[in-house]
Parts: structure tokens; sequence; C-alpha cells
């Protein structure tokens, strides 16, 4: 018995994301989108994103590039898909530019 619920363990940890970790840099950009993100909702609780951890590119400039998918509820309550593209400093803290358009 054992032996079943010590194969039964390791089977269940092979099962887990084989992603590499986010680094500290890519967790500063997303979360200074999503900040912006939601300072800028009218309704702020609303906000649901698509994906907490979307991807992080660099541009030519070092500046961070994030794109993010999320909903959001307006001032009369209906809720809206929307993608926003953040350009975030090089230390990931300081937003240079959000683009935010709805997706349809």
């Amino acid at each position: 018995m054992k032996k079943l619920m010590f194969l039964a363990a390791i089977a269940l940890a092979g099962c887990g994301k084989n992603e590499a970790p986010v680094s500290p840099l890519d967790a500063a950009a997303r979360r200074t989108c999503m900040d912006t993100i939601e300072s800028r909702a009218t309704n702020k609780k609303s906000v649901d994103y698509a994906n907490e951890d979307p991807a992080v590119t660099k541009d030519e400039k070092g500046q961070l590039q994030v794109s993010i998918e999320f909903s959001a509820k307006n001032e009369i309550g209906m809720a809206s898909r929307m993608a926003a593209k953040c350009v975030v400093s090089p230390d990931g803290k300081t937003l240079v530019d959000i683009a935010v358009r709805e997706k349809r």
C-alpha cells in the first residue's frame, strides 16, 4: 500500500507545469501593467484577466512589452473583452505606454 501511494505521488508530481520560473523583472512588468489596467477601469473590481501570466518580451530599447487580455464592466455594468499592450521601463517599474483595444 505504501509503495502504491509513493508511485501515485510521483505520478502526480510529474503532472505539474514544466514552465521556466518567472523572472522578478517579468513579474514586475506584469504587475505594473495590471495595476495600470485596474487603476483606469471604471469598475475596478470587475477586472478579470484571461491569463494571469502573460508573456513578456523585450524590445530593441530594452523596454519590456506585456500583452494581456482581460474583461471589465463599463459604467452600465456590461462586461467587455479587452486587450492591452503595455510598454514598461527596463526595470519593470514604470509604465511608458499603454494601448487598450476592445476584442470582438
